[in-house]
């Protein structure tokens, strides 16, 4: 048992390596990001869930710590995911109202920049 868990990350599937060094909220953030943004709703609600528990126990016995804006990127990612279907679902009515198309257009554009503003670089 103490072996398994001294395997590291080098040696496991390459989806996986990409998880060192990352901190949970991240790698939890990723996961709401790609259920939210896939359709499942219900997952994505536990996952959330998960990342405030996990932003609170990040701060716990610190509090100089300043608070990660995981939960600030989810909150944009849902806004831009919600305008993006908002979009989608003008463009499948047929015939499809240009002028509502732009316009769910433009709010999709404006919610992503707002997303990506919360979005660390590197």
């Amino acid at each position: 048992m103490a072996q398994a868990a001294s395997v590291s990350l080098e040696r496991s599937p390459a989806p996986f390596r990409d998880l060192r060094g990352r901190r949970l909220t991240d790698r939890i953030l990723e996961a709401f990001t790609d259920a939210y943004g896939s359709g499942a709703k219900e997952v994505a609600k536990e996952l959330l869930n998960a990342l405030e528990r996990a932003e609170e126990a990040g701060r716990e016995g610190r509090p100089e710590r300043r608070g990660g804006n995981a939960m600030l990127q989810a909150d944009r990612w849902v806004a831009f995911v919600d305008a993006r279907d908002a979009y989608n679902r003008i463009c499948d009515e047929k015939p499809c109202d240009t002028g509502s198309a732009e316009k769910a257009l433009d709010q999709m554009k404006a919610a992503y920049r707002h997303w990506s503003e919360a979005v660390p670089a590197g």
